[in-house]
């Protein structure tokens, strides 16, 4: 048994959360977590934390940041969010924080920095390490489908994708 010091669990998160953090800024590893996510019934979890991102990433003059910042309140956190979000929700002071500015109307680009920050460690203790586990299991299953149709039940040896479809053609032929 090997001994594990007390701060390698913080680098092996730090690890993991920037190992995520380049897969969601991939377009089709992020699409394929975000299809994981909506088969969970997540998917607003993911999409508030994009929408956030893209918040902090906007150049436009306040007025833009005032609008979308309004428009993620109404749609994921407000009382009336749509329907698509109903089952996101975030802690009491975190969305208490967030209605004093809203009613400050302190406006900035990091405006849901917190709330993203809740969100992401969200998904990295609980969404994350199961769309891992989901992924790996998924191409053992393919690899095991790919292995076992290369072999035929009458040699148990492995043998070309164009050797079995002639094998296949013989069999037919000789039921005939």
């Amino acid at each position: 048994m090997t001994y594990k010091r007390p701060f390698d669990d913080e680098i092996d998160m730090l690890s993991l959360r920037e190992e995520f953090l380049v897969y969601l800024h991939q377009s089709e590893s992020c699409e394929q977590f975000y299809n994981y996510m909506k088969s969970e019934q997540l998917a607003p979890v993911l999409e508030f934390y994009l929408a956030c991102d893209g918040l902090k990433n906007l150049t436009d003059e306040n007025k833009s940041q005032r609008t979308i910042i309004d428009l993620i309140y109404k749609h994921y956190l407000s009382t009336g969010k749509s329907l698509a979000s109903k089952q996101f929700s975030l802690p009491y002071d975190l969305l208490h924080s967030i209605k004093q500015r809203l009613i400050k109307r302190e406006y900035y680009s990091t405006f849901y920095e917190h709330a993203q920050e809740y969100v992401l460690k969200y998904m990295l203790q609980m969404c994350y390490p199961k769309f891992l586990v989901e992924q790996h299991n998924a191409s053992v299953k393919k690899r095991q489908a790919t292995d076992s149709s290369r072999f035929t039940p009458m040699h148990r040896c492995c043998i070309t994708t164009k050797k079995k479809d002639v094998f296949d053609k013989f069999k037919q032929q000789t039921n005939k």
